[in-house]
């Protein structure tokens, strides 16, 4: 089985190094991934400009471009065949309630259900720059090898949000419907030190 891992962190997070080893046991595991953070692109694709993909090792791509191009390039120009599976993530903070609209890991795996191939996205509830994420990578491999073995519907897209606890306080799955999310936003008015507006 195929697999294409993607996200939003860029190639070098530690979240898609985990989550690819995890999903490795599950199939062939090809990653494509935006060459720096893309964080709150949501579904944003590069048109005026060309994009330009680097080759890292075997199986392993990074993209000048958003993760939407990531899986788009993926997809219909450096994959040998259609993937049966998008995973996006491990993304280093929560995607719940309205952060679905913004976020760059939802998107790419989106863009796979737009394409009809089963998505996931996969986030862990956490900003803390020291985050582990080997439950989390514990927690995707057990969803997905589940969810495998059931069946996804080609073009469904799940978002899963994993606390940042260790792996024995993990005490199982909920599915939840997508809420509401308040935020505050600030806009903080300075000066150019150079004297542009």
């Amino acid at each position: 089985m195929d697999i294409l891992v993607t996200n939003d962190d860029g190639i070098q997070a530690d979240g898609i190094r985990a989550l690819a080893e995890a999903l490795a046991p599950l199939g062939t595991i090809s990653i494509i991934a935006p060459d720096r953070e893309q964080s709150a692109t949501s579904h944003a694709l590069t048109l005026h400009r060309p994009l330009r993909v680097r080759k890292i090792g075997d199986g392993v791509m990074s993209v000048d471009g958003t993760p939407t191009d990531a899986v788009l390039l993926g997809v219909h120009g450096f994959l040998k065949r259609k993937p049966a599976l998008v995973v996006s993530g491990i993304n280093h903070g929560p995607n719940m309630g309205n952060d679905v609209l913004y976020s760059g890991t939802v998107a790419a795996a989106s863009e796979g259900m737009f394409l009809g191939i089963p998505s996931i996205a996969i986030s862990l509830a956490t900003w803390e720059p020291t985050a582990d994420f080997g439950p989390g990578a514990r927690v995707a491999h057990r969803l997905v090898k589940g969810l495998l073995r059931r069946g996804l519907h080609e073009g469904s897209c799940l978002n899963i949000n994993i606390p940042a606890i260790p792996w024995s306080d993990i005490k199982g799955v909920r599915v939840t419907r997508l809420g509401m999310r308040g935020y505050r936003d600030v806009i903080v008015e300075k000066s150019d030190p150079r004297g542009k507006l």
